[in-house]
C-alpha cells in the first residue's frame, strides 16, 4: 500500500505453470523465499510494469532482481501501445476480458473477500500466456535481443535507489529558491522525513510541498506565522518544531548551503528541433511498429541534440545513443541534425509518412 511511509506488502501473487498461489504477509509469513526466487538468475520472473514491485524486493532483500521479463515492455516492442494496462494487454493478446473492479480496494483489511481473492488471482493468472504470445512476435520480428536489453536494466541498483541529492529537485516549487532558502528546504525535508517515518505516513501527508516551500521562501520562524498557513494540519508541538528547524537553518554558514541546480531553459531553437525530431521519430515508430513511449522521451531527444552540438557532451547515458534505440533511431536522427540526411513527406496511398534519405555527396 502507498499510504504509508514505506510501501507495505499486503498480498503476494505468484503464478506458475501449475497454478496460482496467493500469500498473505499479514499471517507473519517470512517472505525471504519469495525474494530469493526473484533474485535467482536461474528463475525467470514475469511481471507487468514491475519496477515498483521489484523495488520492494531490492529494499527487503538488499539484492537486485535477476532474469526479469516485463510483458508491458515486450508489448511496446511488439506493436502494442506503451504503457498499456494489463487488462487491455490480456484482451488484445488472449481475447480475454477481465473485470478489474478492485483497483482501489483496501488490501490491508482482513479477511479478504471472494472478489478480492479472484482479482488477486486474475492479476497474475494470464501473465505466462501473454508472455508466450509476445515472445512469438518478438522472435518473428527478430527483437528478442531488444527486449533482453531492456530487461537487463532491472538488474541495475541505480534503478531502485533515490539519491539523497535529488530530493531538493523533486520538491515542487523549490526551483525558484536559492541560497539560504534552499538550505531551509533541505533541513525541512529532513524533519519531514523523520516525522513521516515516525507516523508511518507518506512524507507529503505530513507537510505538503507548497507549504514547505512557502515556509522556506518567506523564512517563517515564529509560531503564529506558520500556524496561520492555510492547509497546515499539524499540532502545536510540530509547528514549534518547524520554527526551530527554520531558526537553526538560518544559522548555517554560507559555505554549507546547497547549490541550486543549474536552470535548464529550453531555447526557441531547441523547441523547434525537438518538435522536428519528434515528428521523425513518431513516423519511424509507426513504420517499425514500436511504441513511441518506449522508444524515446523528450529528455532523450534533448540529450541527443546536446550531444550533436556541444562538443563536450558524452554519449554515455543517452538512451538514443545505445543499443536498439541507436540502431533504429539514433544514428538516423544524428544524420538529419548534421545535414547528412534529409527528411521529406511522402504519400503511400492516402497516408502521409516522413521519409529520411541520405543526401547525395
Amino acid at each position: 500500500m502507498e499510504d504509508r511511509f514505506a510501501p507495505e506488502v499486503c498480498l503476494v501473487q505468484i503464478a506458475t505453470a501449475n497454478g496460482v498461489h496467493l500469500l498473505d504477509p499479514f499471517l507473519e509469513l517470512d517472505l525471504t523465499p519469495v525474494w530469493d526466487l526473484v533474485c535467482d538468475e536461474k528463475i525467470e520472473t514475469v511481471v507487468h510494469a514491475g519496477q515498483e514491485d521489484l523495488s520492494l524486493c531490492f529494499h527487503h532483500a538488499g539484492r537486485v532482481p535477476r532474469n526479469v521479463y516485463d510483458v508491458q515492455i515486450s508489448a511496446g516492442l511488439a506493436g502494442f501501445d506503451y504503457p498499456l494496462s494489463l487488462q487491455k494487454l490480456i484482451q488484445q493478446t488472449l481475447h480475454i476480458r477481465l473485470h478489474k473492479t478492485k483497483t482501489l480496494t483496501d488490501w490491508r483489511k482482513r479477511p479478504l473477500s471472494d472478489a478480492q481473492i479472484q482479482y488477486g488471482a486474475e492479476d497474475v493468472a494470464h501473465l505466462l500466456a501473454v508472455k508466450r504470445r509476445l515472445d512469438d512476435r518478438l522472435a518473428q520480428w527478430k527483437r528478442c535481443d531488444w527486449a533482453g536489453e531492456e530487461f537487463r536494466r532491472f538488474e541495475e541498483p541505480s534503478l531502485y535507489r533515490r539519491a539523497e541529492e535529488e530530493k531538493l529537485t523533486r520538491v515542487k516549487g523549490a526551483g525558484s529558491l536559492k541560497g539560504r532558502q534552499l538550505c531551509i528546504v533541505r533541513e525541512l525535508l529532513t524533519w519531514r522525513e523523520k516525522r513521516a517515518q515516525e507516523w508511518n505516513r507518506p512524507v507529503r501527508a505530513v507537510l505538503k510541498d507548497h507549504l514547505l516551500v512557502e515556509i522556506a521562501k518567506l523564512e517563517l520562524s515564529t509560531f503564529q506565522e506558520i500556524r496561520d498557513l492555510r492547509g497546515l494540519n499539524l499540532g502545536d508541538r510540530d509547528v514549534r518544531g518547524l520554527c526551530e528547524v527554520v531558526r537553526l537553518s538560518q544559522a548555517i554558514p554560507t559555505e554549507d548551503w546547497p547549490q541550486p541546480p543549474a536552470r535548464d531553459i529550453e531555447t526557441p531553437t531547441e523547441t523547434a528541433l525537438i518538435a522536428f525530431l519528434t515528428a521523425i521519430l513518431r513516423s519511424r515508430c509507426l513504420e517499425d511498429r514500436v511504441a513511441y513511449g518506449l522508444a524515446a522521451s523528450k529528455r532523450s531527444i534533448r540529450e541527443l541534440i546536446a550531444y550533436c552540438f556541444q562538443g563536450s557532451a558524452e554519449s554515455d547515458g543517452i538512451d538514443l545513443m545505445s543499443g536498439w534505440r541507436r540502431e533504429r533511431f539514433g544514428d538516423l536522427l544524428i544524420d538529419v541534425l548534421l545535414g547528412r540526411a534529409a527528411a521529406t513527406v511522402a504519400f503511400q496511398g492516402d497516408e502521409p509518412s516522413i521519409q529520411v534519405t541520405p543526401k547525395s555527396r
